[in-house]
């Protein structure tokens, strides 16, 4: 989404009143040399993904050299979710499948080489070849991805999603100019789980939120919650767990599987859910663009037929992992109900939505994209016909 305006209907809260004190690193080299020179100043984590991008290169430069193509993947992401394991476990072997092993990728986990705010650049650089990017976290860059933020209800299964997607990167050049302008490229696309509400107290309707404190991720989601009476509260995502423990937040609304993966539904064990709520932004896998165009044809081909294969195959992923957080999370004695179709139209709340993607237009034009309203435009007539079909 844009980024919100400070504004008084949304309460921000500092890291500070959530953590009375938190460390820092400290600078990896002291303020001056023996001999006067200020040298560069680097914290231990800039010195590590340093080092890691070092040794990557190294190694991933002899391998290709002996043995075929050798390519680096960079998630900010741990292992353990229900994307990032099906990225480990099937997307990327594929690559070496469909590639007859010519094709090697090294995979690197949880920001150890380029943090979530970092990808886009980092892989347009060359520092990673492959990794994933969340638009929501590039919201002047990717502000035409953003446009799916305005679609609070959508397809309840991932094969309608990724038509959707793919349809309308295909059909809205604004989507894939934002992205080549980096040198990126759109390789694989999936998604979050659909969007769930969790509380510290009873969550039966959405009647529960109403003025009491919810933290949504971004703008967009923020607005939705004060459209049905909640207290719209910008929290960091690191820092929401222990938010809803101190009673800092009454809730939060978050995919249902990085809710579960933080365990934010620890902490809030009252969960409202429903496969309309579809998480909207996609989670773009993208490739360097100009590494992309070098390599030989058959090794272009093979990575955009793994990329393809994959899609297929997450559709049956995001269908058991909303099933088995489910009853993972009923065995743990938490209350999970399903939204009334009548609170999904009150989330939707279609005349709030008509002035909602009104502000998007005027925002998105006031940072560069021009045709904004033919976006917005292109991207409902989508919507609307995978949603009837």
């Amino acid at each position: 989404a844009l980024p919100a305006p400070e504004t008084s209907h949304v309460h921000r809260i500092a890291t500070a009143d959530i953590i009375e004190r938190r460390s820092y690193e400290p600078d990896f080299m002291s303020t001056h040399t023996t001999d006067g020179r200020s040298p560069i100043n680097l914290s231990v984590g800039q010195f590590t993904g340093l080092a890691a991008s070092l040794i990557c290169t190294v190694v991933l430069g002899a391998c290709s050299r002996s043995s075929g193509i050798a390519l680096n993947y960079s998630d900010h992401d741990p292992l353990g979710g229900m994307r990032t394991q099906f990225v480990k476990e099937v997307w990327l072997p594929e690559i070496g499948n469909q590639s007859s092993g010519e094709i090697q990728v090294r995979d690197f986990w949880g920001g150890a080489l380029l943090s979530s705010k970092e990808i886009l650049k980092g892989v347009g650089d060359g520092v990673a070849d492959i990794g994933m990017v969340y638009p929501g976290h590039y919201p002047r860059q990717l502000v035409a991805h953003s446009v799916f933020s305005l679609f609070p209800r959508g397809p309840t299964d991932f094969t309608d999603m990724i038509e959707l997607y793919r349809r309308a990167y295909a059909e809205i050049p604004a989507l894939a100019d934002e992205l080549r302008r980096v040198n990126v490229m759109p390789l694989m696309i999936t998604a979050g789980l659909p969007g769930a509400f969790a509380s510290t107290s009873s969550l039966e309707t959405l009647d529960d939120v109403v003025g009491r404190r919810w933290r949504g991720g971004g703008k967009w989601p923020l607005r939705y919650l004060e459209n049905v009476g909640a207290v719209p509260v910008a929290v960091p995502w690191g820092d929401t767990y222990m938010a809803l423990q101190t009673g800092t937040l009454d809730g939060a609304l978050a995919n249902y599987d990085g809710m579960h993966m933080t365990k934010l539904d620890e902490a809030a064990p009252n969960v409202l859910i429903s496969r309309e709520l579809w998480y909207a932004l996609p989670f773009l896998h993208v490739v360097n663009l100009r590494k992309f165009e070098r390599l030989p044809a058959d090794a272009r081909d093979a990575m955009l037929r793994a990329a393809e294969v994959a899609e297929r195959k997450f559709a049956h992923t995001y269908e058991r992992a909303f099933e088995e957080i489910r009853s993972t999370q009923l065995s743990l004695g938490y209350t999970v109900n399903e939204i009334s179709p009548d609170d999904l139209a009150r989330w939707e709340n279609t005349d709030a939505l008509l002035e909602l993607r009104a502000e998007w237009i005027r925002e998105a034009e006031s940072v560069g994209l021009e045709n904004a309203s033919d976006v917005m435009e292109k991207v409902t007539a989508l919507h609307k016909e995978v949603m009837t079909q």
